[in-house]
């Protein structure tokens, strides 16, 4: 799909990605100008608001995007108090609070982003999928043409962290969690091999790591009530979706949302999403699941993707 738009009298093609990412922010900068004003309203009246968390995810950190990546790091360094994802409790006060995550954990992450968060002793959570330890991913990339493959996903020419590079990490600045065995799509399972995935990706990675592991985050964001259950019967503490939230750090709830960003993303773009303004895209997903009941396969198509 192409827009075509004026510019200096001449058709400039627009691609349909570039149009909703726009489209993203300029919803998001409204956001955050209302709920900025309600703040204050909320200030004025001597109910100041509750503060949130909200955690950032990231899948790799190429070469090419280190320079970017360091530039976020230092937004973040200077704007933001950073905080392990599993943080509960009252949050400090003075400042946005943010936690730094990491899908997969690809060996472009140890190379070019762990770098840069120990130049301000950043703590990040990395999610390892157990089972591909030391490989090239093989699981299926979800919404991408086979021809634009590699272009869209990244990960193609990633490889997982080695057993040797997981236990280098300081674990003082770097704390490792689940995604599963073999990353699948939890909702694609039957009880059994959910269950297995949950269960299993725990113990091998507490066996190879020697750490405890008390949080899983879903392979594509996948999740159901029933696969929430069988994290908290695992002894999983927290399980992390792909939907934009700002966390209630107070509440024992045990599934958080999370904040898809990229290395490439510009400066307003990632003062919005660390911000919590991209949390409106959380409210559509109910929308997408009640018309999908109502129209099944049928449903017209309003897909939201996290960026």
């Amino acid at each position: 799909m192409i827009s075509v738009w004026p510019s200096e009298g001449k058709c400039r093609p627009m691609r349909a990605p570039e149009f909703k990412r726009d489209l993203k922010i300029a919803i998001s900068l409204i956001y955050y100008a209302v709920r900025a004003v309600f703040r204050y309203s909320l200030h004025l009246a001597a109910r100041p608001s509750t503060q949130r968390l909200t955690i950032l995810y990231y899948h790799g950190v190429s070469p090419e995007h280190r320079r970017n990546f360091a530039r976020q790091i230092d937004a973040l360094h200077r704007g933001a108090c950073i905080l392990p994802a599993s943080h509960r409790g009252e949050l400090p006060s003075g400042s946005k609070c943010v936690a730094i995550t990491f899908d997969d954990a690809f060996t472009s992450v140890a190379e070019n982003a762990l770098p840069e968060l120990a130049r301000h002793s950043l703590h990040s959570t990395i999610f390892v999928p157990v089972g591909w330890i030391g490989r090239t991913p093989g699981w299926v990339m979800k919404n991408s043409e086979p021809a634009l493959a590699a272009a869209a996903n990244p990960e193609l020419t990633e490889v997982v962290m080695s057993s040797e590079q997981l236990n280098g990490l300081n674990a003082s600045l770097v704390s490792l969690e689940s995604h599963s065995v073999t990353h699948p799509s939890m909702l694609e399972l039957d009880t059994k091999r959910a269950r297995r995935e949950i269960e299993d990706s725990r113990y091998r990675l507490a066996e190879l790591s020697g750490r405890e592991i008390l949080g899983f985050s879903f392979p594509y964001g996948d999740h159901d009530a029933s696969t929430v259950a069988m994290c908290r019967a695992a002894g999983y503490e927290t399980a992390y979706s792909i939907t934009a939230q700002e966390v209630d750090t107070t509440s024992s709830e045990l599934l958080r949302g999370r904040t898809k960003v990229d290395p490439s993303d510009g400066p307003i773009e990632f003062f919005l999403k660390f911000n919590g303004a991209y949390q409106w895209m959380g409210y559509t997903v109910p929308l997408k699941k009640t018309l999908r009941s109502m129209f099944g396969k049928q449903a017209p198509s309003i897909r939201v993707q996290p960026h």
